[in-house]
């Protein structure tokens, strides 16, 4: 028997459903509870925290600080330029605009954004290590859709890893690997169920952005094919998803062709 099947899943259960899949998740209840869980995590245990001390670890920097108690890794450094500073909130609001329901969680979470190293091929990149810091290079700035992608990619990660601080979605020391169907080799059962989760939004924003036609047909499909093999390896994969690793891969199958 899978027991992790019988288990209740928090997030769905305690959050009105999953970030950017359900449209009546609460997104304050979440954040709660992660600020609940840092503090205990850096003070210990203690009963009633404060609004404001549960604010200061919602911030990116003491967020960064709070997860190197676990799992110190260097962070990036650098600094965007004043236009690429400038078209990120511009951005954040056009993709609530498209998708109000969104607003909320684009609204809601501090993030800090900083230049992709040199050298590096990726457009955009998270990292569970580096809560609420997103890395974006340069040519993310070159097309209005590219940059409102490849924000809204990166916002997803974040929000999941919010999810993966209250409660893991693999089984613990799972050495699974999986190859995603972009070639991407090496990537946990957790962060399968990552990427079908971004790739799901994507597609829902691609059918909003003002492109021209052929440019999201093109999209599309692309995010179509990536979300139909990740719906295969997601199958494959089921043995090794907790019960809320579960619950967030029904919902993809569900939300997904």
């Amino acid at each position: 028997m899978d027991t992790a099947t019988d288990t209740v899943p928090f997030v769905p259960a305690h959050c009105g459903g999953w970030p950017f899949l359900d449209d009546e998740h609460a997104p304050r209840k979440l954040l709660t509870a992660v600020a609940c869980v840092r503090l205990a995590r850096r003070d210990g245990p203690r009963p009633s925290p404060s609004p404001e001390e549960l604010a200061a670890v919602l911030e990116p920097g003491e967020a960064l600080r709070i997860r190197s108690l676990d799992l110190p890794r260097p962070l990036p450094t650098g600094t965007l330029t004043a236009r690429q500073r400038a078209a990120i909130p511009t951005t954040v609001e056009l993709i609530a605009r498209l998708i109000p329901p969104w607003a909320p969680l684009l609204r809601a979470l501090p993030l800090t954004y900083l230049p992709m190293p040199a050298g590096r091929s990726s457009v955009s990149a998270s990292c569970f290590a580096w809560p609420q810091h997103i890395l974006l290079a340069d040519a993310a700035f070159d097309d209005p859709a590219v940059l409102a992608e490849q924000t809204l990619h990166e916002t997803f990660h974040q929000w999941l890893y919010l999810c993966e601080e209250l409660t893991p979605l693999q089984q613990p020391g799972c050495t699974q690997r999986v190859t995603l169907p972009s070639g991407t080799s090496g990537r946990s059962p957790a962060e399968l169920l990552g990427a079908a989760h971004v790739t799901s939004g994507l597609a829902r924003l691609w059918l909003l952005l003002e492109v021209p036609t052929h440019v999201r047909d093109r999209r599309l499909a692309h995010l179509t094919a990536y979300i139909r093999g990740c719906r295969d390896l997601i199958t494959a994969n089921r043995p090794y998803f907790t019960a809320d690793g579960h619950a967030l891969a029904d919902r993809i199958l569900e939300a997904t062709p």
